[in-house]
């Protein structure tokens, strides 16, 4: 939480202790993410997929080859979640929500601006989440697939590029005022630079490693990403 407070300007409130200390995340007021405890030496970061009918949503996804690990469980006071490995073995989550909608704000600095989905089979991940969750995916050029709702564009599918040093993963990445300004930022809290700046459609990213829990992150310079 200091770490992302530090380079977010982000709030928190922590959960109960029969919660599992489960906190969220806050700029300006508007849910950013969700913070939990889990075995393992390494963080992971979870996208959770709206649907009216969770119970739906996990016989369909298992019927798709998915396999549903957790739940549905009801979240007292905010709604019904389950976590799911997709066929490629990335795992997601599926939200049925109540009290708590999910993400407050999106596409602005210091908030979530895009996701990526990256496998050793895109292909097929890709017609997992089409064919679950209802969205199109389209192929702006030739290897790249993308998840949209209308006309706007929320997720890339793409080839799992160091397969031998991270499996299948969702990665949530965030946007910053500027990617120069970040940097040092993460390097003053002790994370490490790992991809200095890369120019993508709209925008550029920076990836850097974050000195709790060795997650990889990615951050994407304020603009406006196609």
């Amino acid at each position: 939480m200091k770490f992302y407070s530090s380079l977010y300007g982000w709030t928190w409130e922590v959960g109960e202790e029969q919660m599992g200390y489960y906190s969220i995340a806050s700029y300006n007021g508007a849910a950013v993410m969700g913070l939990g405890q889990g075995p393992g030496g390494a963080g992971m970061m979870v996208p959770y997929f709206y649907t009216d009918d969770i119970n739906i949503s996990a016989a369909t996804a298992a019927s798709l080859g998915g396999t549903v690990f957790m739940g549905p469980m009801e979240i007292p006071g905010a709604g019904v979640m389950a976590l799911v490995t997709d066929p490629t073995g990335a795992v997601h989550g599926l939200w049925q929500a109540r009290e708590f909608q999910g993400f407050g704000v999106a596409y602005e600095a210091n908030a979530p601006g895009w996701f990526d989905h990256s496998s050793s089979d895109p292909e097929a991940a890709a017609t997992y989440y089409s064919t679950l969750t209802g969205h199109t995916v389209i192929e702006p050029s030739p290897g790249m697939k993308v998840l949209n709702v209308g006309e706007q564009w929320f997720a890339s599918v793409s080839e799992n590029q160091v397969p031998e040093r991270q499996g299948a993963q969702w990665n949530s990445i965030y946007v910053v005022d500027t990617l120069a300004a970040a940097r040092d930022k993460i390097r003053e809290l002790g994370g490490t630079i790992v991809l200095e700046e890369m120019p993508v459609p709209g925008s550029a990213i920076c990836a850097f490693v974050e000195p709790v829990m060795n997650t990889v992150v990615t951050i994407m310079g304020a603009g406006s990403p196609e």
